[in-house]
């Protein structure tokens, strides 16, 4: 009874490490916003519509009401302004509600004349914004550790038929080893999930502000 038990749950691992690459998917091309709280969606909408409404009354002041309500006093409009602008809000917009939190900017966070932009992971560990996409490399392993459980649950049937002898892989012939090391890389694949999403808002970010602080300097450069 116990092994059908398990050959159940392999089959469940299969199909949701499918899932996993469907999600990833899914998430790449169109799943962006619904990974926002509702929270943080009220708050992309409520700065879009103030923007768009700034835009076309050259009023600012319902603008910057919604920026210091939403992402707290002094924090640049011109920022905000510029994440908005851009046609598609999973661009800046949207990773700049997500994450707005853990931003850090110069002295004070609406200064980025000093180009110094630093984000908080944890309450003792703050870098700098990156410059790399590791998005290729992460994605890469979630389809990799995908492709290895449906591997897994394939040899998991062989190996009824046909033990395999190899030392290095006899674990193979254990069922339950088998599902514990799918559900491993099932829980592997979510974690790098969440920190693909995770770094790939930090790069936009890194990438916003850097365009917003060599504008600044181009300017600057032109009236010295």
């Amino acid at each position: 009874m116990l092994v059908f038990v398990i050959f159940l749950m392999i089959f469940v691992g299969v199909t949701f490490a499918l899932y996993q690459v469907y999600e990833t998917h899914f998430n790449l091309n169109f799943g962006n916003e619904k990974k926002l709280s509702s929270t943080d969606f009220s708050h992309l909408n409520e700065l879009s519509d103030s923007a768009q409404t700034a835009t076309l009354t050259s009023e600012w002041s319902g603008f910057d009401q919604a920026v210091t309500n939403i992402l707290g006093p002094g924090f640049s409009r011109d920022i905000v302004r510029e994440a908005f602008a851009t046609e598609k809000e999973s661009t800046y917009a949207i990773p700049l509600v997500r994450r707005k939190n853990r931003l850090a900017l110069g002295s004070d966070r609406g200064d980025v004349s000093s180009g110094h932009v630093s984000v908080r992971h944890l309450p003792c560990l703050k870098t700098n914004l990156p410059k790399v996409d590791a998005r290729g490399l992460l994605i890469t392993l979630i389809i990799f550790n995908c492709f290895l459980v449906q591997l897994l649950g394939a040899m998991s049937i062989y190996t009824l038929g046909y033990a395999v002898s190899m030392p290095l892989l006899v674990w193979l012939n254990e069922p339950l080893i088998v599902m514990l090391v799918i559900y491993a890389l099932i829980f592997m694949t979510y974690v790098i999930a969440k920190l693909d999403m995770y770094m790939h808002d930090l790069y936009q970010l890194g990438k916003l502000f850097s365009q917003k602080y060599n504008h600044e300097n181009s300017l600057r450069g032109q009236y010295t």
